[in-house]
């Protein structure tokens, strides 16, 4: 056998083919003559009409549906893993686009690394042969790829925003206890088989069930996670299937995205996220200003209380105590003082009977050198105090339902001009401190840069000044959203009125039914001289309830003082 054939039967040709979702935005002529099949038989043409490659094996690359600007794609880490074993000694594309459209990462692959690694490399439509003088306008056609996906990218999201903005689903993917309207596919029908799945879990979380109870009942049920049975539905890999052992094994992340999806209300909600580039995957979530809502498009699947409900849980993500579980008031209760949230004190032995709250500031003061006192109160006082109070107050709304709305609404208005009033005298103060700082930071800068002060002068003078600023701005930051949240905000009173008519009567505080009707609990500290206690309650929606009856009570007797103490509700 000659030696010239005998090289080129070791000579690995591997012609690389790439069709996307892309190339069907163009003109129908053109979309056909970038086919799989049409590059595949156009670069075995332009191999057969060479004769210096006659017998050389020819091994096919092919990604189809990828974007050009994506580099990740299967089958090109596949053609250059095996450049970097030196298996391929000749690379053919049928133009420069069907590699990439990065222009840069094109560029180091055609530039530097096919020629370190001795590649023939041949764009057919383009001209380009590495083995040729004449590629100065390589780099040129790259940069009209990029320009070319830049600007399809573009039009694409103009397109997709467009729809957005008329309620239409662009991402194609129909939320869990959904099916898409076979007759329009922008509406929602619930799913036979899910639904119920979801009205479970919401069900269970609000009621106090922890996050392994629910993924147990999930698990005990067979219910498939949500991305396997997307798979079997669909055949669709587009997300990671479980491994087959944990098909039933749902994460907390899918649970929380679940419970936090404001379809569930019956209501639409498109353009949440956005692609930080036309290069890359990555999508960040977009603020909700910037969202599009439109409400009671289809059939709702959870009541705004109850969705309302596992909102405020997850706002502060209960963690379970030492004894494995979850404590009626947590979340709920602050100190009344400082603001620090209350702690409940107990260990898996302890008695009930001594299992105490106390003030998270005093309980941490070692360690952050912050002063308060310790608020402490019995859990089984201020549950009878909790108990007797939401009996009055239930059953005052009842008996008086007008009279109360009306006080409700009087309080409300009242009680948020007062806070605003403090708020805006804060943000004032704050903002008046922060004009100061900026002033003397410009007065150190200017004798820094005029060497009156030294580098090491200006950052001893200026570190203390730094934390300050920082502290400044995110307290302005927070009045700002506060001031223009209580501005905006309108008290429900009647949603309010609405949650008390679900209840006849509570003879037992639940986790459902106290974080439904109660949005906190301030505990005041034990006046010595009178042996009393102030606990105030503000209830959802409403904050205090007046009855213009007593105030409600609880006597108990406190050994650390040899006294009797009367805790009551305000």
């Amino acid at each position: 056998m000659p030696e010239v054939l005998q090289q080129m039967l070791n000579y690995m040709i591997a012609i690389y083919i790439r069709l996307s979702a892309e190339d069907g935005d163009l003109s129908d002529e053109k979309s056909e003559s970038n086919s799989v099949v049409n590059q595949r038989a156009y670069i075995r043409r332009f191999i057969e009409l060479w004769p210096e490659f006659a017998g050389a094996q020819i091994l096919e690359f092919c990604d189809d549906g990828y974007s050009g600007t994506n580099m990740e794609r299967p089958d090109v880490r596949r053609l250059l893993e095996q450049v970097r074993q030196r298996k391929i000694n000749c690379i053919i594309v049928k133009d420069m686009s069907r590699l990439g459209r990065d222009y840069l990462q094109v560029g180091m692959y055609t530039e530097i690394f096919f020629p370190e690694h001795d590649v023939h490399f041949i764009a057919v439509n383009d001209g380009v042969d590495s083995n040729q003088e004449d590629n100065e306008f390589t780099p040129l056609r790259n940069w009209f790829n990029e320009f070319y996906a830049r600007d399809t990218s573009k039009k694409i999201r103009a397109v997709k925003q467009a729809k957005a903005q008329k309620g239409e689903r662009v991402n194609g993917e129909v939320p869990y206890g959904y099916i898409a309207d076979p007759n329009d596919r922008n509406h929602l029908l619930p799913d036979p088989e899910t639904a119920n799945v979801v009205k479970q879990i919401f069900a269970m979380y609000v009621r106090g069930d922890r996050m392994c109870e629910i993924q147990n009942w999930l698990r005990e049920h067979e219910i498939l996670t949500v991305s396997e049975l997307r798979y079997r539905r669909t055949g669709s890999c587009r997300h990671p299937r479980p491994h087959p052992t944990c098909i039933y094994n749902w994460p907390d992340k899918t649970l929380y995205d679940i419970l936090t999806r404001k379809e569930y209300l019956g209501h639409t909600i498109t353009g949440k996220s956005y692609k930080v580039s036309y290069k890359s995957k990555k999508t960040k979530k977009n603020p909700e200003e910037k969202q599009y809502f439109f409400p009671n498009t289809h059939e709702a699947l959870i009541d705004e209380e109850t969705f309302d409900l596992a909102q405020k849980r997850i706002a502060t993500r209960h963690r379970p105590t030492k004894v494995e579980t979850i404590d009626i008031f947590s979340g709920l209760l602050f100190c009344g003082e400082c603001g620090y949230k209350m702690y409940l004190q107990q260990g898996a032995g302890t008695l009930e009977r001594k299992h105490a709250y106390t003030c998270g500031k005093y309980r941490n003061r070692i360690r952050t050198g912050e002063v308060c006192t310790t608020h402490y109160i019995r859990k089984s006082v201020l549950q009878e105090l909790v108990l007797a109070d939401l009996q009055r107050v239930l059953s005052y709304v009842r008996n008086n339902e007008q009279d109360f709305i009306e006080t409700a609404n009087e309080y409300n208005a009242k009680a948020t001009q007062k806070a605003l009033t403090q708020q805006r005298k804060e943000l004032e103060k704050a903002q008046a401190r922060m004009g100061e700082l900026n002033l003397l930071f410009r007065k150190l800068y200017e004798d820094n840069a005029l060497g009156k002060l030294s580098d090491e002068q200006f950052a001893f003078l200026t570190s203390g000044y730094d934390d300050e600023k920082k502290m400044l701005t995110h307290k302005i930051a927070e009045l700002s959203t506060v001031i223009d949240t209580a501005t905006e905000r309108s008290t429900d009173v009647k949603r309010f009125v609405a949650l008390v008519r679900k209840y006849t009567e509570i003879n037992e505080l639940t986790y459902e039914n106290v974080h439904e009707l109660i949005d906190r609990i301030l505990i005041h500290e034990l006046d010595k001289e009178t042996n009393t206690r102030k606990i105030e309650i503000l209830y959802s929606f409403v904050g205090r309830v007046e009855s213009g009856d007593e105030p409600t009570e609880s006597i108990s007797y406190f050994r650390q003082i040899g006294a009797d103490v009367k805790s009551f509700a305000i």
